[in-house]
């Protein structure tokens, strides 16, 4: 069953929200600067309240942030001000990509959320937006936390190997391991990924 994000933020049903920046990331971004980003401008997908948006705009990123929910994105620039531009639409839509591609994507939180049938197309879109040569760099699920209500998800759990075989064609693996920092409920069920889009 679809989840009705929109109403999920509405009704701050929200068990996603760190009320920060995903911890991977800021570790990351504490211990090697921003030497290992590429490229001025960057895109978070599935935003939210815009935490992990604002922490790549702080290191000096160009960045939109998209949500589905309008209710998020306003919470995002009553707190976070609109430096970051805040981009309304679904990033499997491909009506959406800009003219101009970006040169970055910080995936956490929407690839877990999407149904797993909708993954190739989520490869597409991540294609789509990149510049030729653009970075992903992903945090992904290996092994979602058990839901209460005993549901599938999301989050949705992937494996390395499907991984490796969605993005295998359009991006170039350069570096994958496990972050050094996880929320409590999402530690040893993380992985980090590099990858470069091909040109």
């Amino acid at each position: 069953m679809a989840v009705n994000w929109e109403q999920s933020y509405r009704e701050k049903d929200t068990p996603w929200d760190l009320g920060g920046a995903a911890p991977p990331l800021t570790s990351l971004l504490k211990k090697e600067g921003t030497d290992f980003l590429k490229g001025q401008t960057a895109l978070v997908p599935g935003c939210g309240y815009g935490h992990d948006a604002e922490a790549l705009r702080r290191v000096g990123l160009q960045v939109t942030g998209l949500d589905l929910a309008p209710t998020a994105l306003k919470s995002a620039e009553e707190r976070y001000g609109d430096a970051v531009r805040w981009l309304e639409g679904d990033f499997l839509d491909a009506t959406i990509v800009p003219e101009h591609s970006v040169d970055m994507i910080f995936e956490h939180t929407c690839f877990c959320a999407i149904q797993p049938e909708q993954r190739s197309d989520y490869v597409k879109s991540a294609k789509d937006w990149l510049a030729p040569g653009g970075f992903l760099l992903g945090v992904f699920f290996t092994d979602p936390p058990s839901r209460e209500d005993g549901a599938s998800g999301p989050p949705f759990g992937v494996s390395l190997d499907e991984l490796h075989g969605l993005f295998g064609e359009s991006f170039t693996i350069t570096r994958e391991r496990s972050p050094d920092r996880s929320h409590p409920d999402r530690l040893g069920r993380e992985v980090i990924i590099e990858m470069v889009r091909n040109t």
